[in-house]
């Protein structure tokens, strides 16, 4: 899986230290490499980040499945418990603006809220897997 340039989230210290002997597997050094040839400045990683027993801005390559929307995952909900359960999400993912971004799919679902939406409908009795709109490999920028 190839890292593209607008991948890389604003703000994210990326690294050009071409001796580091992790540099293969660190995705800050992989998204060094994608810098477009007009970039004047980025937020970089210098050499003191650097110890003799490794680095301490090293951010390993990790490819995660994220979920895309959730439009259809009520459809089988009671409606007795439908608007408890989607208080509960909406107050999980930070509110209803939050909410209604990820149920349209503008954001991502890591795998640990995935994981969070299917232990909510299975603690309402629910045992049909929850399948969400649609699926991405991304690289995992943060520790979520």
């Amino acid at each position: 899986m190839e890292l593209e340039y607008d991948e890389i989230p604003s703000g994210w210290p990326v690294c050009f230290l071409n001796d580091c002997p992790r540099q293969d597997e660190c995705l800050r050094h992989k998204a060094g490499l994608t810098l477009p040839p007009t970039t004047l400045q980025t937020l970089a990683v210098t050499p003191a980040a650097r110890k003799e027993d490794g680095c301490r801005m090293f951010f390993p390559v990790q490819v995660v499945r994220v979920a895309l929307g959730f439009t259809r995952i009520f459809k089988e909900v009671k409606q007795r418990h439908a608007p408890e359960m989607r208080a509960r999400l909406a107050r999980y993912l930070g509110g209803n603006g939050t909410y209604y971004r990820y149920r349209r799919g503008e954001r991502p679902l890591m795998p640990g809220q995935q994981q969070w939406i299917k232990d909510l409908f299975s603690s309402y009795g629910y045992t049909e897997e929850v399948v969400f709109d649609a699926y991405r490999d991304i690289f995992r920028f943060y520790n979520d």
